[in-house]
C-alpha cells in the first residue's frame, strides 16, 4: 500500500509539474496588436474534442470572413475595426471571441446547441429523427457515465433517466438493481440490454470509456419490436467508432480513494460485560484467570474489517476515420479495491471497432475482450461479515498466534454465543472469481436500391469463469476445521444474436414512409460444474484432491425466434404514425403455446408545425405523442413446461430377503408436473407524452403518462399433492398486475456569453396493484424463519407484511386487560388489534392483524445535474434521490439485542426490566414474539445524495501537439439526507441471497456505498 501511495504521488507531481510548464508556455505565447492581425487556430466540438468542418467564421463589423477545413483550421486576418470573431455553425451555438483578449493561435470549443430535436436517437434495429419518435425514449451521452467513478456502466445510469430506478451495491464489481417503470411481474423485472445489436445478459463486463450513449426505451412503441423481451424496457448501448480523418489518441486517468466512515454503535468491553450480566451468561470464562489475556481486550470489529479502499482507473484509445471508413482501439484498465477487507475487483478491457464502406456494400465489426478478476465478501453461517463484527464480543484480539491459522474466537460453551471473527471469515475461504468475456458481432449491407439496404448481422456474448474456495485449516471457534477445504466451480455461457433485415426509406412528395422487415435468431447455451474436496495433510495446496470428492454438472439451452414488420409514416414531419407487429417463439414453453404475438401502434402531432401556431411565440417546438401495445415476458427457467425426475436423494427401505432387515436405498420421484399450457405473459402498455421546447430552444419540458398492465404472470403456485409432484410448486398463468405513473424532465441549457451553464432536473413516480394472482398469496424476503415480503390481490406488489406495535405491557393487569396476545409477559412489545374474521377487531392478535408496512420500491425518483463552465474551468453537480420507500432494516435485531446472547448496540443496556419500565427496548427473552415482522423494523428509506461534484480545468495546448488536456478533481457519495439509521439507505442486493432483485430493501448488513475522492487527467492528441 505505501509504495503505491508512493507511486501515485510521483506520478500526480509529474503531472502537474507538466501542466504548469506547459501552461507558462502557452501563457508567454500571448500578443496584443492595435492594428490588423492574423489569427489562426482550429474549432473543435467542446463535447467530444472532434473537428468541425466548415465553421463559418466572420470579423464582426466588416467583410472579412473565412471557414474551418477539413481539420478544424483556420487563418483569418482582422481588421482594426473588428474586436470579434463570430463563429457559426449548424447545430452549434455562435461563439464569439473577443480578439483583444486572445493570442494569435486560438482553439475554439464550440458548443452544440439545445435543439435536441435535430437529434438522431438510437431505436430498435436503427436510428430515428428526434422529432419523428413517438415513443418514450431517453439518450444518456456516454461523457455523462464516466463522470462517475464506477465499476460498470449500469451503475452510473443513476439519476440520469427517468423513470429508471438503480440501486447499487458497495461491493466492488456488483451488479446493481435495475429497474424501469417500476415492477411489472412477480418473476424477473430486470430490462433487455443490447450492445451493438447484440443481446447481453449485463453491463458488467462493458468498459464506460467505450460508450457512445445509452438509450433507455420505455413504451410499446419503442419495445414491442424486442417482442418477447421488451416487456420490462430496454436498453440499448451504442459504441464508439472513429470520426476524425487524422488519427486521434485518447489518454485519460483516475486515481483516488474510497472509504465508509459511518459506523454502527455498539458496546465497548465493560458495557458487553455489563450486558452478559444482564443476559445471566457472564460465564466462567470472564472470571477465570486462564482467560485474562485473551479478554482484556477492547477490540471495535467494524474499525477492523473496514479499511480504506483505492480506486484506479486507465483508459487509452486510437481513433480515426477516412472517406469510406472508420476504426478505433481502445484498452482500459480498472481496479477498485473494496472497504471491506479482502474483497475488490479488477478487469482489463479490448475492444476494435471498425467499418468499412465500398460503393453499395458496407461492412463492419464490433468486438470486445474483458478479463475480470473479483474478491467477493464472504459469509459465514448465513450472516455477512458485519453483521457478525456487530456480535462478536469486544474483549478478544483479532489474532491469537496459539490457534491454527493464527485468529482468535469465540469459544460457545463458554462465551455463550457463536459469531465469528469478521476479519477471518473475509479471509477465509480465499475466495477468487475469474471471468473472460467476448462480445462481437460483425454485420454487412447492401443498398439494393436508393433508400433500399438489406443487412445481416450475426452476434456472439461469449463468456467462461472460474470459482475457487479455499479455506486452511483453523481452530480457535465452533466452525473451526481441522483441515483444508478446496471447492472449485466453471462454467460457460454462449448466445448467438443473428438477424437479417431489409429497410426501405422512400419519400413521395411531403409523405415519408420507412419500411422495415427483419428475421431474428437467439440461441443460448449454458454449462455449470463444481467439486469439492479436503485436504488433512497441509494448507499449502489448493488443489482438488481424492479426499471427500464430490462434484456434479449441469446444462440448459434456450432459443427464441422472432419475425417483425415495422412502419415508421410522417406528413411533412408534422403528423406521425408508427406500428409494428412482431412473432415470437420460445423453447420455455410447450408446442401448445411456443408462439405470440405482439404489436404497437402509436402517434404524434408537432403542432408548432401548424401554420396557426404563432411562429415567434416562446414555444418553438411542441409535440403531443401516444402509444399502445402489447410485450411479452418467457423469463422462467428452461424446461419448465416438461416434467421431470428427481435422483439419487430420496431413499425408501427394501427388505433383505436373506436377513430379513430393512435396507435403506435410493430412489426416484417426480420433480417438476408437466405445464403443457403454460404460455407467455403479456403486456398491455399505454403511453401519452408531450415534448416542448421554448426560448430558442433553450428550455425544454417532457412530460409522460404511463399505464402497463401484466397479464398471465408466470408464478409458481402450490400444487396439490396428488398430482405427484416432489418440489411441490410450479409455474403457471395467474394474475395480473397494473402498474402506472408519470415523467417528467426538466432541462435548461444557456450556451452564450462567458458563463455557460446548464441544469437538467428529472422525476419519475410509478405505482403498482395486483389485480390478481388467482387466490395466491406470495410470500418472499424470509428472515429469521419469517417472511418480509409479500404479495396480494388489492395490493401493492412485494410489500411489506407484518404487526403495528403499541409500546410495552407494563403489567400482568395490562396484558388482561388487552387483546389476547399470546404468550406476552410484562416488558414483551404490545401489538395492536387491527382485525378479525369479520374485518373488525375481534380482541385476539394473530395473522389477521398484520398490515402493510411499505414498500421496497420508492413513490418517486429524481435526478438533478448541475454543470457549467467559465473560461476554461468547469464543474458538474449530480443529485440523485428517492422518496417513499421503506426499508427492513434487520440490524435492529442485532443492536436492540435479539433472542440470543450478543454484543449489540448501547441502547440494549436499556431494555426492559421490573426496574427500568421506561424504555422503549423489550425485555431480554429468548421468545420469539417480539422479534416477529413488524413496524419496529421498518424505516423510512428515503434520501437525497449528492453522487457527484467534479471541477475540472482544461488547458489549450494546441502548440505542443495536445489537443485537449483537462485535469479535474472529484468525489463522490460525499453528503446524504435521510431518517434511515443503517449505514446506507441505498440498500440493493445482499451477499447472503445473491442477486436477488425481489429482496431489494432488506438490508442484512449490506456492503454500505463508500465515499469516493479522485483526481483524473485526460488529454487528447
Amino acid at each position: 500500500m505505501k509504495k503505491l501511495k508512493t507511486i501515485t504521488k510521483s506520478l500526480l507531481g509529474a503531472s502537474l509539474l507538466l501542466i504548469f510548464s506547459l501552461l507558462s508556455q502557452s501563457l508567454s505565447a500571448q500578443s496584443n496588436s492595435s492594428e490588423s492581425r492574423i489569427i489562426s487556430g482550429k474549432v473543435l466540438d467542446r463535447g467530444d474534442n472532434s473537428s468541425l468542418i466548415g465553421v463559418n467564421i466572420l470579423a464582426e463589423n466588416s467583410e472579412q470572413g473565412t471557414i474551418s477545413d477539413i481539420d478544424g483550421s483556420f487563418t483569418i486576418k482582422v481588421p482594426p475595426e473588428s474586436n470579434t470573431l463570430i463563429f457559426s455553425y449548424t447545430g452549434y451555438s455562435d461563439y464569439r471571441l473577443n480578439v483583444n483578449e486572445s493570442s494569435n493561435d486560438v482553439v475554439v470549443y464550440m458548443t452544440l446547441n439545445s435543439e435536441l430535436i435535430d437529434e438522431i436517437v438510437v431505436v430498435g434495429y436503427g436510428n430515428q429523427e428526434r422529432t419523428k419518435v413517438t415513443g418514450a425514449i431517453e439518450t444518456v451521452k456516454g461523457d455523462e457515465l464516466t463522470e462517475v467513478a464506477t465499476f460498470t456502466a449500469d451503475q452510473a445510469l443513476q439519476g440520469r433517466a427517468t423513470g429508471v430506478m438503480v440501486m447499487n451495491n458497495g461491493s466492488p464489481g456488483a451488479d446493481p438493481v435495475l429497474r424501469i417503470r417500476g415492477l411489472s411481474t412477480t418473476g424477473d423485472n430486470s430490462p433487455l440490454i443490447v450492445v451493438d445489436g447484440v443481446i447481453v445478459q449485463g453491463l458488467g463486463d462493458l468498459s464506460p470509456g467505450d460508450i457512445e450513449s445509452v438509450t433507455v426505451l420505455k413504451d410499446a412503441s419503442t419495445t414491442a419490436i424486442f417482442g418477447a423481451q421488451g416487456s420490462n424496457g430496454v436498453i440499448m448501448v451504442t459504441t464508439k467508432k472513429g470520426e476524425n480523418r487524422e488519427p486521434t489518441i485518447e489518454l485519460s486517468t483516475q486515481v483516488g480513494t474510497q472509504l465508509v466512515t459511518e459506523r454502527f454503535d455498539v458496546m465497548n468491553r465493560e458495557q458487553y460485560l455489563q450486558h452478559a450480566a444482564n443476559w445471566g451468561v457472564a460465564g466462567d470464562r470472564i472470571n477465570d484467570p486462564q482467560y485474562a489475556d485473551l479478554i482484556s481486550h477492547d477490540t471495535d470489529w467494524q474499525d477492523e474489517i473496514f479499511q480504506p479502499g483505492t480506486f484506479q482507473n486507465y483508459n487509452l484509445a486510437v481513433s480515426g476515420a477516412g472517406e469510406n471508413s472508420n476504426y478505433r482501439l481502445s484498452g482500459a484498465y480498472i481496479n477498485q479495491e473494496g472497504v471491506l477487507l479482502n474483497t475488490g475487483t479488477d478487469r482489463y478491457n479490448f475492444r476494435a471497432n471498425s467499418s468499412f464502406k465500398k460503393k453499395k456494400i458496407e461492412i463492419g465489426q464490433n468486438l470486445a475482450v474483458s478479463l475480470v478478476n473479483r474478491k467477493p465478501e464472504n459469509t459465514a453461517g448465513g450472516r455477512s461479515a458485519l453483521e457478525h463484527a456487530i456480535k462478536m464480543p469486544p474483549y478478544f484480539s483479532v489474532f491469537n498466534s496459539s490457534n491454527i491459522g493464527g485468529y482468535q474466537g469465540v469459544n460457545n460453551a463458554l462465551d455463550a454465543q457463536d459469531a465469528e471473527n469478521p476479519v477471518r471469515v473475509l479471509a477465509h475461504p480465499q475466495n477468487k472469481s475469474q471471468r473472460t468475456n467476448i462480445l462481437g458481432s460483425l454485420y454487412a449491407q447492401y443498398e439494393i436500391l436508393e433508400g433500399l439496404k438489406f443487412k445481416v448481422q450475426s452476434g456472439l456474448d461469449y463468456w467462461i469463469f472460474e470459482n475457487n474456495n479455499f479455506t486452511p485449516s483453523f481452530s480457535g471457534e465452533p466452525t473451526a476445521v481441522p483441515f483444508a477445504v478446496i471447492g472449485f466451480g466453471t462454467g460457460k455461457h454462449r448466445q448467438v444474436t443473428s438477424f437479417a433485415q431489409l429497410n426501405y426509406l422512400k419519400s413521395f412528395g411531403n409523405h415519408n414512409f420507412d419500411f422495415l422487415l427483419l428475421g431474428e435468431r437467439n440461441n443460448s447455451f449454458d454449462t455449470r460444474a463444481g467439486a469439492s474436496s479436503t485436504n488433512a495433510i497441509t494448507n499449502e495446496i489448493d488443489n482438488l484432491t481424492n479426499n471427500d470428492l464430490q462434484g456434479g454438472s449441469f446444462s440448459f439451452e434456450y432459443i427464441r425466434l422472432g419475425y417483425l414488420g415495422r412502419v415508421n409514416y410522417d406528413y411533412q414531419g408534422k403528423y406521425l404514425l408508427a406500428g409494428s407487429y412482431r412473432r415470437d417463439a420460445s423453447t420455455r414453453f410447450g408446442s401448445n403455446n411456443r408462439w405470440a404475438g405482439f404489436y404497437s401502434v402509436a402517434g404524434g402531432w408537432v403542432i408548432s408545425k401548424e401554420d396557426f401556431f404563432p411562429s415567434d411565440g416562446a414555444i418553438s417546438y411542441m409535440k403531443l405523442r401516444g402509444s399502445h401495445g402489447t410485450v411479452g415476458n418467457d423469463k422462467i427457467g428452461d424446461y419448465r413446461y416438461s416434467a421431470s425426475i428427481n435422483t439419487g436423494s430420496y431413499f425408501t427401505s427394501f427388505v433383505d430377503a436373506l436377513s430379513g432387515e430393512a435396507i435403506l436405498g435410493t430412489g426416484t420421484t417426480a420433480g417438476n408436473v408437466a405445464s403443457p399450457e403454460l404460455k407467455w405473459e403479456t403486456t398491455k402498455m399505454t403511453n401519452v407524452g408531450a415534448d416542448v421546447y421554448m426560448f430558442d430552444n433553450k428550455l425544454s419540458l417532457s412530460g409522460e403518462y404511463y399505464r402497463n398492465l401484466s397479464d398471465d404472470l408466470l408464478i409458481n403456485v402450490q400444487l396439490t399433492p396428488s398430482l405427484g409432484g416432489h418440489n411441490g410448486s410450479g409455474p403457471r398463468n395467474v394474475g395480473s398486475v397494473l402498474v402506472d405513473g408519470f415523467e417528467f424532465t426538466l432541462g435548461y441549457n444557456e450556451a452564450e456569453g462567458p458563463f455557460k451553464w446548464n441544469v437538467d432536473f428529472n422525476i419519475g413516480t410509478t405505482n403498482n396493484v395486483v389485480q390478481s394472482l388467482g387466490g395466491e398469496i406470495l410470500t418472499n424476503g424470509f428472515f429469521e424463519n419469517a417472511s418480509l415480503l409479500r404479495s396480494e390481490e388489492g395490493l401493492a406488489l412485494n410489500h411489506f407484511y407484518g404487526y403495528v406495535t403499541d409500546g410495552i405491557f407494563q403489567t400482568e393487569a395490562e396484558i388482561l386487560t388487552s387483546p389476547l396476545q399470546e404468550g406476552a409477559q410484562p416488558g414483551d412489545i404490545k401489538f395492536r388489534d387491527i382485525s378479525g374474521a369479520e374485518g373488525v377487531p375481534d380482541g385476539v392478535i394473530d395473522d389477521l392483524d398484520k398490515i402493510i408496512l411499505g414498500s421496497p420500491i420508492p413513490d418517486f425518483t429524481y435526478g438533478l445535474n448541475l454543470g457549467g463552465e467559465y473560461k476554461a474551468f468547469d464543474f458538474s453537480l449530480l443529485f440523485i434521490g428517492m422518496q417513499g420507500n421503506e426499508i427492513y432494516n434487520t440490524n435492529i435485531w442485532d443492536l436492540e439485542g435479539g433472542r440470543r446472547f450478543f454484543n449489540a448496540g448501547p441502547q440494549a443496556l436499556d431494555a426492559w426490566s421490573e426496574s427500568n419500565t421506561d424504555t422503549d427496548i423489550p425485555r431480554i427473552t429468548t421468545d420469539p414474539q417480539n422479534l416477529l415482522p413488524s413496524d419496529r423494523f421498518v424505516e423510512d428509506g428515503s434520501f437525497t445524495r449528492l453522487k457527484n461534484l467534479t471541477v475540472g480545468y482544461t488547458i489549450p495546448m494546441e502548440r505542443q501537439g495536445i489537443s485537449k488536456l483537462r485535469i479535474y478533481f472529484s468525489g463522490q457519495n460525499l453528503w446524504t439526507l435521510t431518517d434511515y439509521s443503517g449505514l446506507d439507505p441505498e440498500v440493493g442486493s445482499s451477499v447472503l441471497v445473491g442477486n436477488n432483485a425481489s429482496q431489494v430493501g432488506i438490508d442484512r448488513g449490506n456492503y454500505p456505498l463508500p465515499k469516493v475522492f479522485l483526481g483524473g487527467v485526460q488529454i487528447k492528441f
